[in-house]
């Protein structure tokens, strides 16, 4: 799942946070062997009812935390799991919908909801052009997984936005969450972003992360290089029904009111 960071490019006439929104070793395998890793991605079977995952930032506590809220659908002749992703104000601002197949997980449907420069929440729905999310089984670092998809925005002929995104099997590790020791993998992540302006030609920054992925729990970590001393990383800190969510955010409103009418007091 992708995603879903805070690097930000704001232009006259371009839709604000868009690029925010792109965002979101191997033991007992020989050199040539195989690796079963289905288990290593999102507990299909136990999110039939959804449950928000809360990742947390590592390292910049300016960062805000970052909700996806995953529910699986399991039927006769497919299997699909959906995630919602959601900020600070509980605003969705991207949907995704995956298929499990024989050898992977594939993605069918990429939808953003970026805010533009009037405050108002648009809805552009991405073109697939290779949409490996994730596979069931791996080799070495020598495989590539390609990722590829295209934004095109409404009133802007010939503007665009191409996120290319390139992983490779790194290898076991292990990650601990709650107090337990998991089983994980890593993937290492080479990023392109194409972003092609009528005006101003075309952008392609790059940059380098690395994502992991706990038995049992799915994506449990994912950092982006943006620059040689400039990152930004989160890592999952719990999990819980939408309900759960929505209380916090109604907490969380509610406090800041009642900071408002202190201070309107206090003047």
């Amino acid at each position: 799942m992708t995603s879903m960071l805070s690097f930000v490019r704001s232009k006259a006439g371009r839709f604000y946070g868009i690029w925010m929104l792109l965002v979101v070793v191997t033991a007992g395998c020989g050199k040539w062997g195989k690796k079963d890793v289905r288990n290593f991605y999102f507990p299909i079977r136990e999110l039939q009812d959804g449950l928000v995952y809360e990742y947390q930032p590592v390292g910049n506590e300016g960062l805000t935390p970052v909700y996806w809220y995953y529910r699986s659908f399991l039927s006769k002749d497919s299997v699909l799991l959906t995630g919602t992703y959601y900020e600070y104000e509980l605003l969705p601002l991207q949907l995704v919908k995956e298929k499990l197949v024989g050898n992977g997980v594939l993605l069918q449907e990429l939808l953003m909801y970026p805010v533009d420069s009037m405050g108002e929440q648009q809805t552009i729905k991405a073109g697939i052009i290779a949409g490996n999310v994730f596979p069931f089984e791996v080799r070495d670092s020598n495989e590539v997984y390609l990722y590829k998809v295209k934004l095109e925005f409404p009133g802007m002929p010939g503007a665009s936005t191409t996120l290319i995104k390139n992983r490779r099997y790194v290898g076991d590790t292990t990650f601990v969450w709650q107090g337990k020791t998991l089983p994980a993998i890593r993937f290492s992540v080479r990023e392109m972003i194409e972003d092609l302006d009528p005006n101003d030609g075309v952008v392609e920054p790059e940059y380098r992360g690395e994502e992991i992925y706990a038995e049992g729990l799915g994506l449990v970590y994912y950092k982006k290089i943006i620059y040689e001393n400039l990152y930004i990383a989160y890592q999952l800190e719990r999990r819980y029904p939408m309900e759960t969510l929505e209380q916090l955010f109604l907490e969380r409103r509610n406090t800041s009111e009642e900071g408002l009418e202190d201070l309107e007091e206090e003047q």
